[in-house]
């Protein structure tokens, strides 16, 4: 198929970059067309392009993009939003007071593209549940396409250990709300008398300086920030980890996802702790390819020490994980799952 991809989107944002390789490797046209401006000149390329294409394809956040794209052709048009603009910033980061005109604004701004679109892509059925009763969108209309993993990029690898070392348990994220770094580091609290124990946590985002001024606060010694870490570093990262902690932040968001973390490292073969949400039920069975938790500090530390303390389950769980991501959740079968639902309306 020949597919034009367009919008002011992200070429390596993770969801993105899972979808757009795989279509590649699966032998798709991509014509990829990303603009600055929606001006003109970005209307006339866009309608040349799209007469010869089978679909458009708007990858992840490209929400304002949509009715732009929709008023230059009426070629069938499939949108990828990944997020609802209104839920994140309503509900999860709390910027904007839920009664206000910008609220309402959001909601009108995710209400738009999705009426514009010819077919919406959820990456949970949680999330396409929020959708359709949040917004009333046609549940026909919507299709299941999980996000992934790009298992060029994130793969296991034999990392040489020093005599005597530390279990560290680590953490990789933007600092935002979704992820509940706050519990991350209370447990790590409640376990600093565990000498084997070392928590080991990258990224950067609006979040680091309230961490790193809460690490001080409690005068944690078992905690290192790392800070940001580049894409191509972040495989050789994760394998550094003995656990892997997903999301503990408890807003309606954190409940339909299950985020890129999960994915990557689960394709690493690391065992992974994480919130007991709906959406990580979806695909992940507690106990054994996933550990679930309460988003509190104390049942977190209490899974963490369970682990630490018995490698056969770490084994289990981590190898079980790797089977189901590498195998079902790869770029090609992603790919396939979104070219399948494509074709079949089409």
């Amino acid at each position: 198929m020949k597919i034009l991809v367009t919008g002011k989107y992200e070429p390596d944002y993770n969801r993105n970059h899972v979808l757009l390789r795989g279509m590649e490797y699966l032998g798709s046209e991509l014509i990829e067309y990303q603009y600055h401006k929606r001006d003109k000149r970005t209307k006339k390329r866009i309608k040349e392009l799209a007469e010869t294409c089978d679909f458009i394809f708007l990858p992840s956040f490209t929400h304002l993009d949509v009715p732009f794209v929709r008023r230059i052709t009426d070629k069938f048009l499939v949108f990828d939003p990944l997020i609802s603009r209104y839920l994140s910033k309503v509900f999860d980061y709390k910027t904007v007071w839920k009664y206000s005109p910008r609220a309402l604004k959001n909601f009108l701004k995710d209400l738009r593209a999705f009426n514009k679109s010819d077919l919406i892509l959820a990456d949970t059925i949680a999330h396409k549940n929020y959708y359709v009763k949040k917004f009333g969108i046609d549940p026909e209309k919507i299709a299941i396409v999980r996000v992934g993993v790009h298992t060029g990029d994130f793969y296991p690898k034999v990392v040489e250990r020093k005599l005597n070392q530390k279990i560290i348990i680590g953490f990789y994220g933007s600092f935002i709300p979704l992820h509940g770094i706050e519990i991350i580091i209370a447990a790590a609290k409640l376990l600093e008398k565990r000498n084997d124990l070392e928590f080991v946590i990258y990224g950067d985002g609006p979040g680091f300086s309230k961490i790193r001024d809460l690490t001080i606060k409690l005068e944690l010694i078992n905690t290192t920030l790392k800070g940001w870490v580049d894409y191509s570093a972040l495989n050789d990262a994760i394998n550094t980890m003995d656990i892997c902690l997903g999301i503990f932040g408890e807003s309606l968001k954190a409940e339909l996802v299950i985020p890129n973390k999960i994915y990557h490292y689960a394709a690493c073969q690391k065992p992974i702790i994480t919130a007991d949400t709906i959406g990580i039920k979806e695909i992940f069975e507690d106990g054994s390819n996933i550990i679930l938790t309460k988003n509190d500090a104390s049942s977190l530390s209490k899974y963490i020490e369970s682990l630490a303390d018995n490698p056969v389950l770490r084994s289990k769980i981590a190898k079980n994980a790797f089977e189901l991501v590498s195998k079902q959740y790869n770029e090609r079968m992603i790919a396939s799952a979104f070219l399948q639902v494509v074709q079949k309306i089409i």
